[in-house]
């Protein structure tokens, strides 16, 4: 092969594998060897059965190439006064159309020779393709697991709070047993000061009943402000709220106050951060601190345990909102410690304990809240630690 032939050669080769994408490549190719090797005519074709080529560079003449069953070598022909180089490839092929002339056998040989090298390009493009395809389908199933993830969230966070309304309606109760019995006390002493007035022939206070009338309005709008906080308890939260920490923390304790009271547990609230205004969801941390009490609740009545005592501290640092609740309960065993935040893990089965309570809590906190929480042991308890970042609503958003 002359200095030519292998100037064009090396320019032909340099054309091959330089991009993954099977048009553009090809395309390079096509042209490299329509312009270097002075065709009149070079088309890739992307399958062996077609007769229209996928990319192609100048003027065909209208003949179709035949392969044989079994062979896939390089075939020079003649027709009329063209000579036609047919490059079999792996499901493709290539045809190359010139004017009869003598230098035919060196670019039919020089063709020939890149059979492989174009092969392996081809396979390159093909392989890169499926991964595409194949990264395209992982990211679909990710983005199906995940939406999988959340809805599952979704019905965890529901029955979780569903575990524990058996629990509210016994707080219900407790809440309501005071200004029932008041109202009840109240009503018997109007009617008993009616019929002695009656019975005396003397008028009725009116001063005296205007108070105690007064008196039961108040515990009715008790019992009315009661029931509004169960219900927005369990009212779904759709987006974030702004609020001050304290409005979280003093609401989740009134909800359970009586029923700790009945159970003689004190509940010491350290707030050094009041007037900390969030941007989240508030109904959310205050099933996160609901779960926590409860949890403290129920290892004093598994450890019949005296002088019980929850502290809520509440401080920050720059950029966190820490939350810390501690009882004297008696701790943590140290084979349940590292599980209790794991799904359906409970210590009251007999008691039936869903063991979605802390689960929930820990998944509030590090996906919705976007914070962390933690458990330790201390000198004669628990502690559990949420870490919540200070947020505000952007104003004018």
């Amino acid at each position: 092969m002359n200095d030519k032939y292998l100037t064009i050669s090396y320019e032909c080769l340099s054309s091959i594998g330089n991009s993954f994408e099977l048009e553009s490549m090809m395309s390079e190719v096509v042209i490299t060897f329509y312009q270097k090797t002075k065709a009149l005519f070079v088309g890739f074709y992307e399958r062996r059965d077609l007769s229209s080529p996928m990319i192609y560079a100048g003027k065909d003449i209208g003949y179709k190439a035949e392969f044989s069953q079994d062979k896939d070598e390089c075939s020079l022909l003649q027709y009329n006064e063209f000579h036609i180089v047919v490059l079999p490839l792996k499901s493709s092929y290539m045809k190359f159309i010139y004017k009869k002339e003598n230098n035919i056998e060196e670019i039919y040989s020089m063709v020939c020779n890149f059979q492989r090298k174009i092969n392996f390009a081809l396979s390159a493009c093909a392989g890169v393709k499926e991964l595409e395809k194949l990264n395209d389908e992982l990211e679909l199933r990710v983005e199906k697991s995940v939406e999988q993830i959340r809805e599952h969230e979704k019905m965890l966070l529901i029955q979780s709070k569903s575990a524990i309304m058996g629990e509210m309606l016994e707080m219900v109760a407790h809440q309501w047993r005071q200004p029932l019995t008041a109202i009840g006390m109240i009503s018997n002493n109007m009617l008993f000061s009616i019929i002695l007035t009656e019975s005396e022939n003397e008028e009725l206070d009116k001063k005296l009943f205007e108070n105690e009338l007064e008196d039961i309005n108040k515990q009715v709008r008790y019992l009315s402000d009661t029931i509004d906080d169960f219900r927005n308890f369990f009212k779904e939260s759709k987006s974030k709220q702004e609020f001050f920490i304290e409005e979280a923390i003093d609401k989740g304790v009134s909800l359970l106050r009586k029923q700790f009271e009945q159970s003689s547990i004190v509940i010491e609230i350290k707030n050094k951060c009041k007037r900390t205004l969030l941007y989240t969801y508030k109904n959310e941390l205050m099933q996160v601190l609901l779960n926590i009490l409860h949890n403290s609740k129920d290892a004093f009545e598994a450890n019949d345990m005296k002088n019980k005592k929850i502290i809520i501290d509440c401080t920050k640092d720059d950029e966190n909102l820490i939350i810390k609740i501690e009882d004297n309960a008696g701790g943590i065993p140290e084979d349940v410690i590292s599980k209790m935040f794991e799904p359906y893990f409970s210590t009251k089965k007999e008691k039936n304990g869903t063991g979605l309570g802390l689960y929930m809590s820990k998944i509030i906190i590090n996906r919705h809240l976007e914070g962390s929480i933690f458990a330790k042991n201390i000198d004669k308890g628990a502690s559990f630690t949420i870490r919540i970042p200070i947020k505000i609503k952007k104003r004018g958003v």
